[in-house]
């Protein structure tokens, strides 16, 4: 596989060192933190990753760059993860590409729902230029084909847009058709497709969340080895410098667990 280092070098080194930064907690507010981060907003590095992701030229600039800042921060905080660390490196590559495409079409900071769905959507036609296979006999238009049923599966809801799950046997059915129910770029989608549809925090409930029916033919085990690192640096990024913070990560984790019972339970 290749990996986020090999395509993007100068997005891993600028994450690298955000990284042993917050390691070394040289930080306190959001302030430097953002000042800092806010070099990959220069035109130049935007125009690099856009040759390779083309939808960050759209996130660098909507709302002041606010999502791809966000997603360099969450990628940054994956690589300090004991979830990321403690991981085969396989493993490891799919989180970093999970959360480098996590939110490629997320037009709103919190209040946008619907946005895994479409990101995923995008991702899926992203994938095979950065080499990930698709399965023999599947065409381009099988692709664009499960790209549509994604973006269909959304709903307004008040000021805010929501994911639909009415659609999701049918999307998964046709994810693993097009990528195989066991590859990387099947559990890198899933991860981008459902990271807002399993429990999370009490204080940031998602409120569209995978029925016990949903998650059995949904998600394996492995598909959250990819997913629950995901899930922890994406919140945590929003909550880093907060007071709770690590009773946050202590409940998220608490219900990535409880996700992963009700998996196994379900394991014939």
């Amino acid at each position: 596989m290749i990996t986020v280092r090999e395509k993007l070098p100068q997005f891993w080194k600028f994450s690298q060192g955000i990284s042993a930064d917050l390691q070394a907690e040289k930080f306190s507010d959001w302030g430097p933190l953002v000042q800092k981060i806010k070099a990959t907003l220069e035109t130049s590095f935007v125009e690099q990753m856009g040759k390779t992701i083309p939808s960050w030229q759209k996130i660098a600039t909507l709302n002041e760059g606010q999502t791809a800042l966000h997603t360099l921060l969450v990628f940054s905080i994956c690589l300090n993860l004991p979830e990321y660390q403690q991981s085969g490196e396989l493993t490891r590559r799919e989180i970093e590409w999970a959360a480098l495409l996590h939110d490629l079409d997320k037009t709103q900071a919190r209040r946008d729902t619907a946005h895994p769905f479409r990101s995923a959507a995008i991702a899926a036609q992203i994938l095979p230029d950065l080499g990930f296979e698709l399965q023999p006999g599947i065409q381009q238009s099988d692709l664009a084909a499960w790209s549509d049923l994604v973006l269909s599966a959304q709903r307004p809801d008040g000021d805010r847009m929501l994911h639909d799950h009415s659609s999701l046997k049918e999307i998964i059915a046709n994810l693993h058709r097009c990528w195989g129910d066991h590859s990387s770029a099947s559990r890198i989608l899933k991860a981008v497709l459902l990271h807002q549809s399993l429990p999370t925090l009490k204080d940031w409930s998602n409120p569209v969340l995978l029925t016990d029916e949903e998650l059995s033919y949904a998600l394996s085990l492995a598909d959250m080895d990819v997913l629950g690192p995901l899930m922890i640096a994406d919140s945590d990024a929003w909550n880093i410098f907060d007071d709770p913070r690590y009773a946050y990560l202590d409940e998220l984790r608490a219900n990535i667990a409880d996700t992963c019972r009700r998996i196994q339970e379900m394991d014939p």
